[in-house]
């Protein structure tokens, strides 16, 4: 990411960088014994603008994580924790795969994988094979009048598999422009920034451990 004052409020640079440059030029005086002040308050100002870079790439470093997590919180309340307290009730689950016939299937007979993404290419692959491999199916909570629909495929056991992804990563690629801007750079930052929206993800889960059905929602690293 590029330099800006976004990241590096004007807070900083008068309470912090400014103040340091004569207490370093002084610091550093009293270690070397530099020939006049002119020379120690450049030093000073070397090191001030050093400290001023590290706290801009700790802001951004900030900013990607508080991203990151926030898109984690979100995707978890709306679809993971949302599917998990509907797998570990008691109540049929209704599935329309055409919008007229309703199937029923008791929680014990829904599985769910979630592919978590490394970086932004297994994203894009596994977002492309699930809806090749599967079909939209809405599904139907008596509690709810309105659908949300999944991608879904009905198994010869008499199952039934819903393959998900976090769609919402895609959203990085419109609030970190810079980082996306091609190919390369998509894949070496979407590394780093999946990485803190996974982390997120297992907290959140450990967290609401108690809402999650054994063995029937997996989470798998694509």
């Amino acid at each position: 990411m590029t330099f800006t004052f976004k990241f590096f409020p004007l807070k900083d640079l008068i309470f912090s960088i400014i103040p340091t440059i004569g207490s370093y030029g002084g610091y550093l005086d009293g270690i070397i014994k530099f020939p006049n002040r002119y020379l120690a308050l450049g030093t000073g100002l070397i090191v001030s603008i050093i400290l001023g870079i590290i706290f801009h790439s700790e802001n951004v470093r900030t900013y990607k994580k508080s991203l990151a997590e926030i898109l984690a919180m979100g995707y978890f309340m709306n679809f993971t924790g949302r599917l998990a307290k509907l797998l570990k009730g008691k109540a049929d689950i209704g599935f329309s795969f055409d919008k007229k016939s309703v199937a029923y299937y008791a929680p014990v007979n829904v599985n769910v994988i979630v592919g978590i993404p490394k970086s932004l290419s297994s994203l894009v692959k596994f977002c492309n094979m699930v809806e090749a491999k599967a079909d939209v199916a809405y599904i139907r909570e008596s509690t709810k009048n309105d659908p949300y629909w999944v991608r879904a495929n009905k198994e010869e056991d008499g199952t039934i598999t819903i393959y998900e992804f976090p769609r919402t990563l895609f959203a990085l690629n419109r609030y970190l422009e810079k980082e996306f801007s091609n190919t390369a750079k998509a894949e070496k930052n979407s590394r780093k920034i999946y990485k803190y929206f996974d982390e997120k993800l297992k907290q959140l889960k450990i967290h609401h451990s108690n809402e999650f059905p054994e063995n029937r929602i997996k989470f798998e690293y694509v």
